[in-house]
């Protein structure tokens, strides 16, 4: 029998209560502004940031496995300094996701991302004391923690960032700067941390948030194709609907976004489920 992943397993079973979350979240939705509909039910913060956690785990391992693992197959190349003019290459994974963060701190919703480990490469992405300390904890149990900052007030929701693909492992355990380079699948590496200055969101504020994060996701992504427009003719993939387990592919946003729904929905059913059988 094939053994399920630590982060497989992790995800499905958080993502139980997230879809049925879900389900309540658009069943009760209130009527649009301008019907005649005032009343706005709330979820938690913790709810809020647990399904944002659960659609950041799903782009970024897809974009690990699927275009990094795979796109280093033919021949594409990711790099720390993919940023810099004179470079030609994708953003790492964990760069993937702080371009994501950025995007999202200079936003009009009050939400932030933080992608920490306690064997950072870079100093940047060390926990201070009090994280340091709720990811100790994590480390026992691997359970998300939920708390309130005590130096910013913020509601503070971290969950556990697996290595769940070779690529991660690879590239940590073979960084110059690694601290840490003995790596294998499954293990805890860190954490992706998300802060919200209130204790529950409206409806409206949370599509705000999802909708934060995905014009991140989609300008990270087009700064990558932009990226891949300066390769030769030979090089540069082709981008549309294919993917580089197809060959010298890339997807465009509306293909990645479709392939992260279409992964969605499969918890979503499973919440579904569960609420049947109650």
């Amino acid at each position: 029998m094939k053994r399920i992943s630590r982060p497989i397993k992790f995800w499905t079973f958080t993502a139980l209560g997230g879809a049925s979350l879900i389900v309540y979240l658009f069943a009760t939705a209130p009527e649009a502004l301008g019907a005649g509909g005032s009343e706005r039910h709330t979820l938690s913060t913790e709810e809020a940031l647990t399904m944002l956690a659960l659609e950041n785990d799903l782009t970024r391992t897809l974009f690990t496995k699927e275009i990094v693992g795979k796109g280093k197959a033919q021949g594409l190349k990711f790099d720390e300094a993919w940023a810099d003019e004179d470079v030609i290459a994708g953003p790492l994974p964990a760069l993937f996701l702080r371009g994501v963060a950025i995007e999202i701190s200079m936003g009009d919703v009050p939400l932030q991302l933080f992608l920490g480990s306690d064997f950072p490469i870079e100093s940047s992405n060390a926990f201070d004391e009090f994280q340091a300390q709720e990811f100790k904890a994590m480390r026992t149990d691997l359970k998300p923690r939920h708390f309130i900052d005590p130096t910013t007030g913020e509601h503070v929701s971290m969950f556990p960032d697996f290595a769940s693909a070779p690529a991660c492992v690879s590239c940590h355990n073979e960084h110059p700067k690694t601290t840490k380079s003995d790596w294998v699948l499954g293990d805890l590496m860190g954490a992706t941390t998300w802060s919200y200055p209130e204790d529950s969101v409206t409806t409206d504020e949370f599509i705000a948030m999802i909708s934060e994060y995905r014009k991140g996701v989609e300008t990270v992504w087009s700064q990558y194709l932009e990226e891949l427009d300066a390769l030769e003719d030979g090089q540069r993939p082709e981008v549309g609907q294919k993917w580089p387990s197809h060959g010298l592919y890339i997807p465009a946003h509306e293909a990645l976004r479709d392939s992260i729904d279409r992964m969605a929905n499969a918890p979503l059913f499973m919440g579904l489920m569960e609420k049947a059988t109650l």
